[in-house]
């Protein structure tokens, strides 16, 4: 299993270098900052925690109102709960990443202060300058 690991980091560390070349290329590389990386890994994992979300909700419908092969509806809810869980905990492991490096003030302050506008969304912060 680990070598299917190292094979994937591999192929996405790969694919992230050609990511950075082409954005080099087209004069974008700055916008490619750390910050910016972790909030679409953030905003990735909230989209597919809301699909997972969605989907429970029609299981759990389909279970109470239609009352069809309730073992199982069952079997999939208890493994969509699970894909749930590990989506919530990488999720929070983003969250702290991305946490992390607000702090830093990674990239320059102009991006780090959007990034923690958009991160706090609304809330007021006084940012040590």
């Amino acid at each position: 299993m680990s070598k299917n690991k190292n094979g994937q980091k591999k192929i996405i560390n790969e694919l992230k270098n050609q990511l950075f070349v082409q954005a080099e290329r087209l004069g974008i590389r700055e916008d490619y900052s750390p910050v910016f990386l972790e909030e679409l890994k953030l905003d990735s994992v909230g989209k597919i925690l809301t699909e997972f979300y969605m989907e429970r909700a029609n299981l759990e419908y389909e279970l109470n109102m239609l009352g069809s092969h309730k073992k199982e509806l069952l079997i999939k809810l208890e493994r969509l709960n699970a894909y749930i869980r590990k989506g919530v905990g990488v999720q929070q492991k983003h969250a702290l990443g991305y946490e992390k490096l607000i702090e830093k003030g990674m990239g320059d302050q102009a991006e780090t202060r959007r990034a923690l506008r958009r991160h706090t969304k609304g809330k007021k912060i006084q940012a040590a300058a």
